[in-house]
């Protein structure tokens, strides 16, 4: 735990100013996915500006900037039911060095089925970019793959893909999905030669003991990431290299309130909020009510401090940080998937949609809640970028009930 500290130091030395958030003007630019399972920007077509890219259930699509707010976002497909279904998860990565990027995704998502391996598959653009892309198979041992990134865990420079599966082999609901073998959180090596040809990928286990694992973040000091954090039932685990292996070792306790169901935590991310002070945000737990963050141990060795900061949602399902205000401290973006359910036990009002939290006490334990979208966006994922170019971070969110990929433009006035 002391890397997760002093890594975040240099990153934290920035004043805190209070500020109220900006006004955000919204954009609906799709209202026909079938389920938007995952939303990340890259720069597809290599004109400077962020494109949008959506994982839908059979589809990988991909919206062109016009490069301002309020233009038309034209659509374009990727590729079409050419991975097994649904597809679930991507990452955008240079694997030919080109200098434009190939996107991996990963698909054949069927989260209970724990005997067969899922699928992983990296995407290769042809002559003209709008034209549908060409599938490379990725060595793919795992079931239930569920998350993937790609960033450098070996410091050459070059990003590797890591991804994270939802069950370890052979769990089953009889069992708690505990009962098989631990998830294996596995990295590929980009090949220097042939990417093209699967058994040219060479993969490495970096961990192999959480339970029921959702979502994961790299923790960079500069350009190499030193860990990553992992969400599971069983906390807030760091996966990090100490000399020549990949130690597992337990952050945050998670909502461990009910032993034989949904427990832990799933969504999470890290960043900042002044100086000196790094802070954790998960969703607990495990596809769970509450939004909490974490803050670091007042005692070197104990686990970092966990802080309830809402419960009124049901179902959380995107988190993020950015300074959408340009005070120096970066505010929480959640997602919410589902309106509240007066059947199991909801008393609140406040619908699915997208929230932002301001911090309030300059550590990380306090922080004041605005609803920006109540109701409009069934939450699947949900990202944070400069669409535009002006210097504010803009909200991308996709939605699964809703169908819907809308964006939320920052009209803050720095």
């Amino acid at each position: 735990m002391r890397y997760l500290f002093s890594a975040f130091v240099a990153l934290s030395a920035l004043p805190v100013f209070a500020a109220d958030l900006p006004k955000f003007k919204t954009q609906e630019i799709d209202t026909g996915l079938k389920i938007g399972y995952a939303v990340i920007t890259a720069d597809i077509d290599g004109d400077k500006k962020l494109d949008i890219v959506v994982v839908d259930q059979h589809k990988i699509v991909w919206y062109q900037n016009p490069g301002k707010a309020d233009s038309a976002w034209k659509k374009h497909v990727i590729l079409d039911g050419k991975t097994r279904p649904d597809n679930v998860c991507i990452a955008a990565i240079d694997i030919d060095a080109d200098g434009l990027p190939e996107l991996v995704v990963g698909a054949a998502w069927k989260p209970f089925d724990t005997a067969n391996p899922a699928q992983l598959v990296w995407l290769k653009r042809g002559k003209v970019v709008t034209d549908e892309w060409t599938m490379h198979e990725l060595p793919c041992d795992e079931p239930t793959v569920h998350r993937v990134r790609c960033f450098d865990i070996d410091g050459d420079g070059k990003p590797e893909i890591v991804h994270v599966p939802l069950m370890g082999r052979g769990s089953s609901a009889k069992g708690l999905w505990t009962d098989g073998k631990p998830v294996r959180v596995v990295a590929l090596k980009v090949p220097a030669k042939e990417p093209e040809k699967k058994e040219n990928w060479k993969t490495q286990v970096l961990s192999e003991e959480l339970n029921v694992c959702h979502n994961f973040w790299p923790l960079f000091s500069g350009t190499h990431v030193f860990g990553i954090l992992v969400t599971s039932y069983d906390g807030v685990h760091i996966i990090a290299r100490e000399k020549d292996k990949w130690v597992t070792t337990k952050t945050g306790e998670g909502n461990q309130a009910n032993p034989k169901g949904n427990r832990g935590a799933s969504e999470i991310k890290m960043s900042n909020v002044g100086v000196n002070k790094p802070v954790i945000a998960t969703i607990e737990p495990w596809h769970g009510n509450q939004v909490v963050t974490y803050t670091p141990p007042k005692e070197a060795g104990k686990l970092w401090e966990r802080h309830v900061i809402d419960e009124q949602l049901r179902w959380g399902h995107g988190v993020w940080f950015a300074d959408l205000d340009g005070d120096g401290a970066n505010e929480l973006v959640i997602g919410v998937r589902d309106d509240p359910n007066p059947k199991m036990g909801d008393t609140f009002q406040e619908r699915r949609g997208v929230r932002v939290y301001k911090c309030t006490d300059g550590k990380g334990a306090k922080w004041e809640r605005t609803i920006l979208d109540d109701g409009g966006v069934a939450v699947e994922d949900l990202t944070v970028a400069d669409l535009d170019g002006d210097g504010k971070p803009d909200i991308i969110a996709v939605g699964r009930a809703t169908g819907n990929c809308k964006i939320y433009w920052n009209q803050s006035a720095r």
